[in-house]
């Protein structure tokens, strides 16, 4: 049975996913500001909020380089993340871009195995194919009329958000060895704020504007500051400590659910059958990859 505590994580990390579903919706909202100063203004403006918290953190403790790198790498995996899934946004629909983004867990799974030498169960593999067999069938219409266009479609939207959701698995690998050694607020502080100078770094570079210069997006970037990034991003990394970025990462899948009903809801966004067929495919391959009983010394146990 799971222990009351973890019971209280979960649902608290539960309302923290439904939180960040919300970005891709006011993301629409404001389609005439660029990926890279949308995700530059919302790890900028977390850091902000953060930072009172953050700096009477950082005079408890004395921390070293050796302490913060594993943040600064975070919050480079999450600025990419961001760069590459709110291009997908507005190039693909809303289900679909936060579906494809959601395979992080897949993503997990196979660099544990593949490149950090974990041992990995046979039903995490299993389900790990079969998520990908999801990702096939949604893609499947724009890679066999690829050579037609369909890549200035949806394709590409599919593609970014598919880039995504590897960085998001690069992110929570990250943060989980980061808050070994980091508490909370340390921790997501260094990230958004590393986040949010390597975003502006490529906005310089790519000759954008920082910051919009009309009133009409700072509402819905206000939102995407306070709900998705302070609210969901940091109860995530919270969470981190106490779950551990697979269960983490399975809790996240409410996201795709929750942003296609509201795109329906808002935007009267239609689901299409490839893309309410892949998504059963996905979520169930996530499912089998991921909840499954976790081994300590004193025997198997559920997580």
């Amino acid at each position: 049975m799971t222990p009351p505590h973890s019971q209280r994580v979960m649902a608290i990390v539960m309302g923290g996913s439904l939180m960040a579903a919300s970005a891709a919706i006011w993301i629409r909202f404001i389609p005439e500001v660029s990926p890279l100063v949308i995700g530059f203004i919302r790890t900028a403006g977390a850091a902000l909020l953060i930072f009172p918290w953050f700096r009477r953190e950082w005079r408890r403790q004395a921390l070293s380089w050796r302490d913060l790198r594993l943040s600064v790498l975070c919050g480079v995996a999450l600025a990419f993340h961001f760069a590459t899934w709110i291009a997908s946004v507005n190039r693909t629909t809303v289900a679909l871009s936060v579906l494809l983004v959601a395979t992080h867990p897949m993503f997990v799974i196979l660099i544990s195995s593949a490149l950090l030498h974990r041992k990995v169960a046979p039903n995490r593999i299993a389900g790990a194919l079969l998520a990908f067999g999801g990702i096939v069938f949604i893609q499947w219409p724009y890679l066999a009329a690829g050579a037609n266009g369909a890549w200035q479609g949806h394709g590409l939207g599919n593609l970014l958000a598919l880039a995504g959701g590897f960085l998001a698995a690069i992110y929570f690998l990250l943060g989980q060895a980061a808050r070994n050694r980091l508490g909370t607020i340390i921790h997501v502080e260094i990230t958004y704020a590393t986040a949010g100078v390597v975003l502006l770094v490529a906005l310089l570079l790519a000759g954008e504007t920082p910051i919009p210069l009309t009133a009409r997006p700072w509402p819905y970037l206000a939102l995407l500051i306070l709900l998705p990034t302070v609210g969901g991003h940091t109860i995530f990394n919270w969470g981190l400590k106490h779950l551990g970025a697979p269960l983490i990462s399975l809790i996240g899948l409410v996201e795709p659910i929750f942003s296609a009903l509201l795109a329906l809801i808002i935007f009267r966004e239609g689901l299409p059958l490839a893309t309410i067929g892949g998504g059963v495919i996905i979520l169930a391959g996530l499912a089998l990859a991921l909840w499954s009983p976790a081994v300590t010394a004193g025997g198997p146990r559920r997580p």
